[in-house]
């Protein structure tokens, strides 16, 4: 399913990763620093020489930024404030069947310590929802999360978990950004202590869902393509 159209986006190719928030790219034919939203390592993703596309900045510094980089067998997500959008879009339009009903209410909502995604008021009351940026592949077509350590991530299950116990509706939703992906997986290669943080907040009833999503070159689209992908912790 089609959920939003980027504008202005143009091929370029990866170069390097120069820090977290910088990657050294070509867009046509010019050497540019790119902005990438994504904090994950990506070491499998920004490899020298990958296909990508970019798309124009409307703020910063740099004139562009990385929305989708070739990888898994199609284009992935890079972008994590597109994958907020397109994970905003497919709420209100009833994309996902587990949220349909539903609204967004507020964005960043406070719990305990964190800010988190989302609070989505539902035919069925309030739900809050934090999004996890799933990118990395195993061999086996997995959607990994994370792919570094993440104490901001575990933070979050432990305060999602603590929500739970007091009767609240909390869900962590992992977007596998890259095409293909059947379920999600906590990676203790990233983080050795995450898998036990999300079993222990599944014990308390937090949910945790999957989402695919990819980015189609052709339409410049992001697409849809699992609403509710198993998490398997």
């Amino acid at each position: 399913m089609h959920l939003l159209r980027v504008g202005s986006v143009y091929p370029c190719s990866v170069v390097r990763r120069v820090n977290r928030f910088v990657v050294e790219a070509y867009v046509g034919g010019s050497l540019e620093r790119v902005y990438n939203t994504n904090t994950g390592r990506l070491e499998d993703v920004l490899v020298p020489g990958a296909r990508a596309f970019c798309a124009e900045s409307t703020s910063g510094r740099l004139r562009y930024r990385l929305v989708a980089v070739e990888y898994g067998g199609g284009y992935a997500v890079i972008d994590t404030r597109l994958q907020e959008e397109a994970f905003t879009v497919a709420v209100e339009v009833g994309a996902i069947g587990w949220l349909r009903g539903c609204r967004v209410a507020r964005r960043r909502p406070r719990l305990a310590r964190s800010v988190l995604d989302y609070l989505l008021e539902c035919s069925d009351g309030e739900v809050l929802v934090e999004l996890k940026s799933a990118v990395l592949r195993s061999p086996w077509g997995e959607a990994l999360y994370p792919d570094c350590p993440t104490e901001r991530g575990r933070r979050h299950l432990e305060e999602l978990a603590w929500a739970a116990r007091r009767g609240m509706r909390v869900a962590v939703v992992f977007v596998a950004g890259f095409p293909g992906a059947r379920i999600v997986r906590p990676n203790p290669a990233g983080d050795p202590e995450l898998p036990g943080k999300l079993l222990e907040a599944l014990r308390e009833g937090v949910e945790a869902h999957g989402i695919g999503l990819e980015y189609d070159p052709l339409t410049s689209s992001i697409l849809l393509y699992n609403d509710n992908m198993p998490v398997v912790p």
